[in-house]
């Protein structure tokens, strides 16, 4: 490893603490479920029961362990939102890079038009758009989310596609009579990753906070499957009566977003040789 590189790691501590806030997020929702927590979808009699030793977060109207559908929920908008990023990322990537790489082509006009055309609409309103044309679901939430972020990845990597595919570099081996799929898989897409990897993970919270916009208005995870945005729905109603059934939703979305930014920035500073 780079020296630099290598001491950008050690010396960065907002990395490592975006590092250890998504280990901490990642254990307590894939490894919480093993250890003794309640079933999410179990209804019972103790309805708005407080913090106690049999329910730490205390439960809802219908009486579910709020614990356990905070860390069910974690799960699935944790999976969603990654499914979605990584899915509109390599789909995006692979567009951006064919209209940046051949832009006088008729193909690559109608990608950037096709591009501009959606990205005309706030993301909100056209995850919403998508979801309602999809349907509700853990599956068709994800089509819907990547559909969203679809135009971002593919104008980020039709930006520098156009700014590799200029260097002298690659210009000089072009003259030499490389082809252009080797072009692209030896220099182009490598130089192309950096930026594409760290708007990823940016983006990632971005879709995290969109799926549980869409699960909040009913349009993304249908109730009663535990998510951050259906939980929000559920105890919207009771905000006066039990304000923290709303407050531990808001600081789960909270924790993500700031952990998976924390990692993207100092990524993008470790990646980029100016900043080293």
């Amino acid at each position: 490893m780079n020296r630099s590189v290598r001491k950008l790691l050690i010396s960065n501590l907002s990395l490592w603490v975006g590092v250890l806030m998504a280990v901490v997020l990642l254990g307590i929702a894939f490894l919480g479920p093993y250890f003794g927590i309640q079933d999410p979808l179990k209804v019972t009699s103790d309805r708005h029961a407080d913090i106690s030793k049999a329910h730490p977060l205390g439960t809802d109207f219908f009486g579910r362990d709020v614990l356990a559908r905070m860390i069910f929920g974690a799960r699935y908008s944790l999976t969603i939102g990654v499914a979605s990023s990584g899915l509109s990322m390599l789909l995006g990537s692979l567009f951006g890079l064919l209209a940046g790489y051949y832009p006088n082509r008729k193909f690559a006009r109608l990608i950037i038009w096709m591009t501009d055309t959606i990205m005309a609409f706030p993301i909100l309103i056209l995850g919403a758009m998508v979801a309602m044309v999809f349907g509700t679901g853990i599956f068709n939430t994800i089509i819907a989310l990547a559909i969203a972020f679809f135009p971002r990845f593919i104008r980020l990597a039709r930006g520098v596609t156009l700014a590799t595919k200029e260097e002298v570099y690659i210009t000089a081996a072009r003259s030499i009579g490389m082809s252009d799929w080797r072009l692209l898989r030896t220099h182009v897409v490598p130089n192309i990753l950096s930026p594409i990897i760290v708007m990823g993970v940016l983006w990632t919270s971005d879709a995290i906070s969109l799926e549980v916009s869409l699960s909040f208005l009913g349009l993304g995870v249908p109730p009663p499957t535990p998510s951050w945005g259906t939980i929000l729905q559920d105890n919207l109603k009771f905000i006066m009566l039990k304000p923290l059934l709303v407050i531990w939703p808001c600081v789960a979305v909270a924790w993500t977003v700031l952990s998976l930014n924390l990692i993207g920035d100092r990524f993008r500073d470790i990646l980029d040789p100016k900043m080293r």
